[in-house]
C-alpha cells in the first residue's frame, strides 16, 4: 500500500477522534482533521494520549465546498472518512442548519472529491442505525442488515439520503465507498444526545455525583474506541464497490450495563461512589441489528469485552475529573 494520507470530517468528535487515534496507533497513515472550529486546547484534550506527529488539523467546513477541495488537494488526501454533522438534538432544533450540514455537506464533500482529480482510494460515509425505525416495525430475533428503512426524525432521514449520494458517488466514480451504521456508542468522547446518558453516567461516577439514566430500554452498544477500529480497518483494508453495514455491538438493557458498571466500579474501590440509577422511560430504540456481513468483510475489528470497556471507560474519566475536564 502507498502511503495514505487520510481525511477525517468530523475529526475532533467522538468517532472522530477515536478513529484517528486508532489510526495514528495502527497504521503508518497520516491524519488530516478538518473541523469548523480549531483550537490548540481542544486538540490538546482529545489528542493529548497519542503521537501528533502525523496528525494535522485544519480548520474547514463542509458547507463550504470550494475549502474543502483546496484541503483534497493541497494536502494531496488518498481517502477519505466522512464524520462531520450535527447529532439529533441539534437537528431537531435547526432543521435548515442540519439539513446545510448533515446532507448537503456530504453532497459538497462528494463533488469537491470529484472535481479535486484526485485518485481516491476509498470513501467512509459514517451513517446510522437511525436509519431504520422502531424496534416494534421488525419481527423478533435478529433485525437483517439490510431490513427496510423507516426513520422517525429528521436526522436518520437525512443519513439515509447520504447513504444514497454516497451509492451515486460509487456508481459515477468507481472508487470503493462504504456507508457505516453505528447504534450507540458509549466511552470516551460521548458527550450529546439522548443516548448519551450511560456515558454521562460513568462520568458522575467518576466524579462521585448521583446520575439516573431516564429510560430502561433495549440498545445495541459500541464501545466508542471500537469503533474506530472498525472504520479504521474499513479504510485501509481490501474492499471493491459500495456496501452498507452495521457494526458489531452487544444488545444490553439499560439494567444489564448499569449492573455491570457497578461490578466494574466495586473492583476499582468506586463501590462508595456508585449512585447510578435507571429511570422507567420506555424508548422504542432498534436493537438486535445483524453485524455479522460487516465481519465477514472486515474480520480483525476490535470487539472488548464489556467489563474491559467500562473499565478502560472509567479510568479514562478518572483521569479527566483530576485534570479538570468534567464538571458538574
Amino acid at each position: 500500500m502507498n502511503q495514505q494520507t487520510i481525511l477525517v470530517t468530523g475529526g475532533y468528535g467522538c468517532i472522530g477522534a477515536e478513529t484517528t487515534k486508532w489510526l495514528l496507533r495502527n497504521s503508518e497513515a497520516s491524519v488530516v482533521v478538518c473541523s469548523r472550529s480549531v483550537c490548540e486546547e481542544r486538540t490538546e484534550r482529545v489528542f493529548h494520549d497519542v503521537d501528533r506527529e502525523r496528525l494535522t488539523i485544519m480548520k474547514a467546513d463542509v458547507t463550504d465546498q470550494n475549502a474543502i477541495q483546496s484541503l483534497l488537494t493541497d494536502q494531496q488526501i488518498t481517502r477519505v472518512i466522512h464524520l462531520a454533522a450535527l447529532q439529533t438534538p441539534d437537528c431537531n432544533a435547526h432543521r435548515d442548519f442540519g439539513l446545510q450540514v448533515n446532507l448537503a455537506g456530504t453532497q459538497n464533500l462528494i463533488e469537491a472529491m470529484k472535481a479535486s482529480g484526485l485518485k481516491l482510494e476509498r470513501f467512509i460515509f459514517a451513517s446510522s442505525v437511525a436509519v431504520y425505525g422502531p424496534r416494534a416495525s421488525y419481527p423478533e430475533g435478529s433485525v437483517p442488515m439490510l431490513a427496510e428503512p423507516k426513520p422517525v426524525n429528521v436526522y436518520g432521514a437525512w443519513k439515509l439520503a447520504g447513504e444514497n449520494v454516497s451509492r451515486f458517488f460509487y456508481e459515477e466514480t468507481g472508487i470503493p465507498t462504504l456507508s457505516l451504521r453505528p447504534g450507540v456508542l458509549f466511552g470516551p468522547g460521548r458527550d450529546a444526545g439522548l443516548t448519551a446518558s450511560p456515558t454521562t453516567a460513568m462520568k458522575h461516577l467518576a466524579l462521585g455525583l448521583p446520575f439516573e439514566i431516564p429510560f430502561r430500554s433495549r440498545q445495541d452498544y459500541l464501545f466508542a474506541p471500537d469503533v474506530g477500529g472498525a472504520i479504521g480497518n474499513a479504510i485501509l483494508n481490501p474492499f471493491q464497490g459500495y456496501g452498507a453495514f452495521t457494526l458489531p455491538s452487544l444488545t444490553l438493557a439499560t439494567e444489564e450495563i448499569v449492573e455491570a458498571l457497578q461490578k466494574v466500579a466495586t473492583e476499582m474501590g468506586l463501590a462508595e461512589q456508585f449512585k447510578i440509577t435507571v429511570g422507567n422511560e420506555e424508548v422504542p430504540f432498534i436493537c438486535d441489528l445483524e453485524y455479522e456481513p460487516f465481519l465477514a468483510a472486515f474480520p480483525n475489528v476490535p470487539q472488548t469485552p464489556l467489563d474491559e470497556a467500562l473499565q478502560k471507560s472509567l479510568e479514562v474519566f478518572l483521569e479527566h475529573a483530576r485534570r479538570g475536564w468534567i464538571g458538574n
